[in-house]
């Protein structure tokens, strides 16, 4: 699709481009350039920060593992575009220098903690302990910086992919890293099968990165690990084809089965919805008829304008902070529609379930 869209492919390479820290002409010709020697990073306690992406703008300056890892992917997809490619090559588009890519894999590889997993901004440099000590009233699991499943799954899949493109850099580093990686995925896996999710409301999107991650690193779907949560997944499908939990499952850190009454559509989210078929369809569920229920979910829910309705708050900060994000309602759903298309074909053609 990036070529059938060449406007927004354009404007999304150049927004990659001048946003990656510390990695054009202009930011290397700043004052903070001068504190990535290693000399400053280390007399300012300072993680590497050239290559990576930050949760803003590049003048923010911090490198975050999954922004980082995300922005990785972006470009790699965008290289196997012709638009962009030709934009490249006459200059009507700035090029992103293939050391830049190494810095970004650099600062990936570098932010992996000892026990495999990633967090957000930092390396782990505390105990769980520490959390006693938190003076914050309102929010949870804020004194050190957790590996978790979602940098964890960017970051990985951002070695992956490339690994897979580029598979003579860094060659033994890149495959043991996504090997303790995946084995940190695993070990995080709850009993039940899932994935507490704690960047979003909850459950239904950490089994989606979980499942993501372990998937594009190598895991068979037939694994016990993939087979587990798509039974989890499974059994928290409501009789209307959706999924739906809210907010309380963040702070509960259990599934609030009922937790859409208020803010959904009978129990369901679009949002949930499409999280839930999203991990279902990359480990290749072979429950069809509760994929197709769910896409039949989805797009029964879809507006006349094309619009998906907004509902219930979806993101989640530090355990105890909602955040809306207004154009999760529509990103994930069409993401969830094309990726069910493309694994089961007619097999979860709605028009045909209703002609039968």
């Amino acid at each position: 699709l990036l070529d059938e869209f060449p406007t927004m492919s354009q404007k999304v390479w150049t927004y990659l481009e001048r946003t990656q820290i510390l990695s054009t002409e202009v930011s290397k010709s700043s004052p903070a350039y001068l504190y990535e020697s290693a000399a400053s990073r280390e007399k300012y306690y300072r993680h590497v920060s050239e290559g990576g992406w930050p949760f803003s703008t590049s003048a923010h300056g911090w490198p975050i593992s999954d922004c980082t890892g995300e922005g990785l992917k972006g470009v790699l997809a965008l290289l196997q575009s012709k638009t962009i490619l030709g934009g490249v090559r006459d200059e009507s588009l700035p090029n992103i220098e293939q050391k830049r890519l190494h810095d970004a894999v650099n600062v990936i590889i570098t932010l992996q903690n000892e026990d495999g997993g990633w967090a957000t901004y930092e390396n782990n440099r505390g105990f769980g302990w520490y959390e006693q000590l938190n003076p914050s009233e309102v929010f949870g699991d804020i004194m050190i910086d957790y590996s978790y499943v979602e940098c964890s799954m960017a970051s990985l899949t951002a070695l992956a992919e490339f690994h897979e493109m580029f598979p003579k850099h860094r060659t033994a580093e890149i495959k043991y890293s996504m090997q303790r990686g995946r084995e940190f995925m695993k070990s995080i896996q709850r009993e039940d099968g899932s994935w507490y999710g704690s960047w979003a409301c909850c459950f239904c999107y950490g089994c989606w990165f979980g499942i993501e991650g372990l998937v594009q690193a190598g895991e068979p779907s037939s694994s016990p690990v993939i087979q587990k949560c798509c039974q989890f997944l499974l059994s928290q499908q409501r009789a209307n084809g959706g999924w739906g939990e809210d907010f309380t499952s963040c702070y509960d850190k259990d599934y609030a089965e009922n937790g859409m009454d208020s803010y959904g559509d009978d129990g369901s989210g679009v949002v949930n919805t499409a999280w839930a078929l999203l991990a279902l369809s990359a480990a290749k569920c072979d429950d069809v008829d509760a994929i197709r229920k769910g896409v039949k979910y989805l797009i029964s829910r879809q507006l006349p304008c094309g619009d998906w309705p907004q509902e219930g708050i979806s993101g989640v900060f530090n355990r105890a902070c909602g955040i809306t994000y207004t154009a999760y309602r529509n990103v994930f759903p069409i993401w969830a529609l094309g990726r069910c298309s493309a694994t089961y074909g007619a097999a979860v053609d709605v028009d045909d379930e209703e002609d039968e």
